[in-house]
């Protein structure tokens, strides 16, 4: 019995909720006002031909250590043998980097209410 509960718990960590697609398909129908409310102010808005597109822009960085050769210590450590510590070396292949993830979702409205929706980005999966 136990392990039949501590299977459960294991399988439930693994459970995701549903999808970003999923969940802002659940504004279809709904007016401005709700938009504003649960997202905040639009990052870009812009009305075409009564067509009125509310733009929220969601966007992250993350930081990549690069690979490095290692800082090394001791007395074969430095050049010609002389010892001390030298800082790491990266390696020109894999330096540092900074890697940005962005989805922007833009909602159209006609009539004051939502009809569709579109994500673009890297990050709307």
């Amino acid at each position: 019995m136990r392990y039949g509960i501590l299977a459960f718990v294991v399988l439930a960590g693994c459970a995701t909720g549903p999808s970003l697609q999923t969940r802002m398909a659940a504004y279809i129908g709904a007016d401005e006002q709700t938009l504003v409310n649960q997202f905040g102010v639009p990052d870009k808005q812009i009305t075409v031909n009564g067509t009125t597109y509310l733009a929220y822009e969601q966007r992250r960085a993350v930081s990549v250590p690069g690979a490095y050769l290692g800082g090394v210590y001791g007395p074969y450590a430095g050049p010609w043998f002389g010892g001390g510590f030298y800082p790491p070396v990266y390696d020109s292949m894999m330096p540092p980097r900074v890697l940005v993830y962005a989805c922007e979702t833009t909602f159209l409205l006609k009539g004051g209410k939502v009809v569709d929706f579109t994500l673009r980005g890297n990050d709307c999966g």
